[in-house]
C-alpha cells in the first residue's frame, strides 16, 4: 500500500491527475487498495467533489440557497464564476465537513465512456406506500439513463416482505430484467443486465447483504456496491414495531395488514399502495430490521463480505427534530439519545457496513425521505413541512456513476 500512500497523501496540493491514474491502476490489480485509510479519505473527499459539482448546475438546488435566511442566503450569478458558491452548496447540502470541501480544486471525472455497467436499484420498506411517487430516485435515474446512456434497472423487491425473501425479486432482475417500471406502475420484462453495480435504499440496504451471502453464484456480476442510507445494522424504529406486531397475525386479511401499517406511520400511509398481497410478511420484515437481528446478521457474515472484493460504499442522512415532518418528530428527538447525526430512522452507525472493503463517503444534510423521495403531494405538504425533499438526488446519483468509473470499478 506504500505507492497509494505516497501518492494520496499531497492530495490536498498535488498532482490529482497522476493520483486518479495510479489509483486506478491500483483498484484494477488489487481491490483491497480500497481498505487502506489514506484511499478511504480520498474516497469521501472526491465524492463529495463530484456531488458538488453537479449540485452547482442544478437549477433547483440553486434555488434552495436563495432560500436560506439572511447570511446563510448565497445568490449566485448565472455566468459568472463564484468561489462561494460551493462553499454555499456544501454547507446547505453537506455535513461532518472541513474547509477542504470547497477549497480543494480537483478536476473533473476521469473516466472513460460508461458502456457495459448497470445500475441495479433496490428499493426500500413502504415504497410506494407513503404515497405513490415515494419511491427512491424516481425520476432521476431514467433523466440519467435519457441523458448520459447510464442503464439502470429497478429491482421489484417487495415493500414488505424478509429480506432473504427479497432475494428472488433480486435474481429476477438479473435473470429475466424484471423491472418496476415507473411510468406505467407495472412490472415488465427488459433485457436483463451483465454487470450491476448495486445500490440499496433502506432496507433495500440489507436486501443486497442477504443475497449476497445467500447467492454467491451472482458474485462476479455485481461490481460495486452502494448503501443509500441502508439499514444494515438494523433500525430502533424496528425494534419498537416488531414487538408490537410479533404476535398478530398479519397474513389473513388485507384489512389487518392495513390496520399493521397504520401502526408504522397512520399519517401517511396509504393502503391504496398495496401490490403482490400473498407474498406479505410484515412480520419478517420487521424482524430482518431489528437491531440485535441485524448485528448478529453483519458479525456471523463479515469476514465472508470482506473477502468478495466487492467494494461497498455508504451514504447517510443527518437531521434534527426541526427539519422533518410533523409525524416523525417525536421518533427523531428519540432517536437523538443514540445519535444526533441521525437521519429520523438510522443512526450513522447503522447506515454503515463494518468491514474493511466498506467506505463511508458522505453525511448529507437531509432526513432519510429528503435524499431519496420526490415532493410528497402537496395536500400532505399542507398539512406539514418538510416533505417537499429539496436535496439535489441527480447530483448524488452522478457522483455515484462518476467515483465508480473514475476509480475503474465500473465501465
Amino acid at each position: 500500500m506504500t505507492g497509494v500512500q505516497t501518492c494520496a497523501l499531497p492530495i490536498y496540493a498535488g498532482d490529482y491527475d497522476t493520483l486518479i491514474a495510479t489509483l486506478r491502476t491500483q483498484v484494477t490489480d488489487d481491490p483491497r487498495t480500497l481498505t487502506d485509510p489514506t484511499v478511504k479519505k480520498w474516497l469521501g473527499l472526491r465524492w463529495r467533489d463530484l456531488f458538488l459539482k453537479a449540485a452547482m448546475t442544478d437549477e433547483a438546488a440553486l434555488a434552495e440557497l436563495r432560500k436560506l435566511p439572511g447570511p446563510l442566503r448565497h445568490l449566485p450569478v448565472k455566468g459568472k464564476a463564484d468561489p462561494d458558491l460551493r462553499k454555499a452548496m456544501a454547507n446547505r447540502f453537506l455535513k461532518d465537513l472541513t474547509t477542504l470541501d470547497w477549497t480543494v480544486d480537483l478536476p473533473d471525472a476521469q473516466y472513460d465512456e460508461i458502456r457495459n455497467s448497470a445500475l441495479l436499484l433496490v428499493p426500500g420498506m413502504l415504497t410506494g406506500l407513503l404515497h405513490p411517487g415515494a419511491h427512491a430516485f424516481p425520476t432521476e435515474a431514467d433523466e440519467l439513463q435519457a441523458e448520459r446512456g447510464w442503464r439502470y434497472y429497478r429491482c421489484d423487491a417487495h415493500t414488505l416482505r424478509g429480506c432473504d425473501a427479497n432475494g428472488a425479486d433480486i435474481i429476477e432482475t438479473l435473470d429475466e430484467g424484471l423491472v418496476y417500471d415507473m411510468a406505467s406502475r407495472e412490472r415488465i420484462n427488459v433485457d436483463p443486465p451483465t454487470k450491476v453495480w448495486m445500490l440499496g435504499y433502506s432496507k433495500g440496504g440489507p436486501d443486497i447483504i442477504h443475497f449476497l451471502v445467500n447467492h454467491p453464484e451472482y458474485v462476479d456480476r455485481v461490481q460495486a456496491v452502494f448503501s443509500w442510507a441502508g439499514a444494515m445494522g438494523g433500525s430502533y424504529t424496528a425494534d419498537t414495531i416488531y414487538s408490537q406486531i410479533k404476535d398478530m397475525d398479519v397474513k389473513s386479511s388485507t384489512d389487518k395488514l392495513s390496520s399493521v401499517l397504520s401502526m408504522v406511520n397512520r399519517s401517511v400511509v396509504s393502503a391504496a399502495g398495496l401490490r403482490r398481497m400473498d407474498e406479505y410478511d410484515v412480520i419478517g420484515a420487521f424482524h430482518d430490521l431489528q437491531t440485535t437481528t441485524s448485528e448478529q446478521y453483519i458479525a456471523d457474515h463479515a469476514a465472508y463480505l470482506d473477502d468478495l472484493g466487492i467494494p461497498f460504499f455508504s451514504v447517510a442522512g443527518a437531521t434534527t427534530p426541526m427539519e422533518v415532518p410533523n409525524f416523525q418528530f417525536a421518533d427523531t428527538v428519540r432517536m437523538t439519545k443514540y445519535d444526533a447525526n441521525n437521519d429520523m430512522q438510522l443512526t450513522q452507525k447503522q447506515a454503515s457496513l463494518p468491514i474493511a472493503m466498506s467506505t463511508r463517503v458522505a453525511m448529507l444534510h437531509g432526513h432519510h425521505w429528503d435524499i431519496a423521495y420526490a415532493p410528497f403531494p402537496a395536500q400532505m405538504r399542507a398539512a406539514s413541512p418538510n416533505l417537499d425533499h429539496p436535496f439535489p438526488k441527480k447530483a448524488a446519483l452522478i457522483a455515484n456513476w462518476e467515483l465508480l468509473a473514475e476509480i475503474g470499478v465500473i465501465d
